[in-house]
């Protein structure tokens, strides 16, 4: 009995250790491009601006591009979160249909990727695109009135932060998870020790846009299952779902774009005559 005693003693003792571990690495766990050196971009849109964004201990990436063709009337824009093994560079060709369309667009780089300084955190993450969304939304050229989030995969959990604090016209969530606390059961810790939780539900509960859910349905990272948490917590919700897996982006083989289109035509973010979407 006593050696049992001890061994479950010694078993609690390792599992303390790991879930601290577990607590303590998570960040570098979590935010997989954190540091990686990347250089200066090359063969950018020749219209496109960069900017900083200060945010705490560091400063964050932003590039803007204007709407082709441009508006004779202040345009609609889309502030763009990209995926966590990213960054802003592999993004601006890939967002040209959204020009096409009407829309300006804003990337924002997350602190402590790319070219940024500082560390990724929810709270710094939430710093730099609050900072760009004013940015954005201060251009003469944009109607506030009419700004998009986009975020995919840990870039929805950066948009849902956005949208409890500045108003979005709608939101388009590309392989999003509910929250973070749902990867926790995977290394056998409970979910509260999670200190970037992005709770993407409880954010779309107070949120009274239309919401576009785009998933996978062969999700290998954010089971597809788990878009019925976010279907239920936003108020006007629509599921487009692919026979895909968590890379979904792939407009020439996925009618992503006619999708994208219609959503935001049926919500009057694009005229009539574009809400087909552009042409792949």
């Amino acid at each position: 009995m006593r050696r049992l005693v001890w061994m479950l003693v010694a078993l609690a003792v390792l599992y303390v250790l790991w879930a601290v571990l577990i607590f303590v690495e998570q960040r570098r766990m979590m935010y997989v491009s954190w540091g990686e050196p990347v250089g200066e971009p090359r063969n950018l849109p020749h219209d496109l601006e960069r900017s900083w964004i200060d945010v705490p201990g560091g400063r964050a990436e932003a590039w803007y591009l204007p709407p082709k063709p441009a508006p004779g009337a202040r345009a609609p824009a889309l502030i763009f979160a990209h995926g966590n093994g990213e960054t802003i560079d592999l993004w601006p060709d890939e967002l040209q249909g959204f020009r096409d369309l009407g829309l300006a667009v804003m990337l924002v780089e997350y602190p402590g990727y790319g070219r940024s300084s500082g560390e990724p955190t929810q709270e710094s993450i939430r710093q730099a695109f609050l900072g760009a969304y004013d940015a954005l939304a201060a251009r003469p050229e944009i109607d506030p009135r009419r700004i998009v989030g986009f975020g995919r995969s840990l870039g929805g959990g950066a948009i849902c932060q956005l949208l409890k604090e500045r108003s979005l016209a709608a939101t388009i969530l590309m392989s999003t998870f509910p929250s973070t606390r749902i990867f926790a059961s995977r290394y056998l810790v409970p979910g509260f020790l999670a200190r970037d939780p992005f709770d993407n539900a409880a954010a779309l509960r107070g949120y009274a846009g239309p919401v576009l859910v785009l998933h996978g349905e062969h999700d290998e990272l954010v089971p597809y299952a788990q878009t019925a948490a976010l279907l239920a917590a936003a108020r006007d919700a629509t599921l487009r779902s692919y026979s895909c897996g968590h890379e979904c982006w792939n407009p020439n083989a996925l009618p992503l774009w006619n999708d994208l289109g219609r959503f935001l035509g049926d919500h009057g973010l694009v005229g009539p005559s574009l809400a087909s979407g552009p042409g792949v």
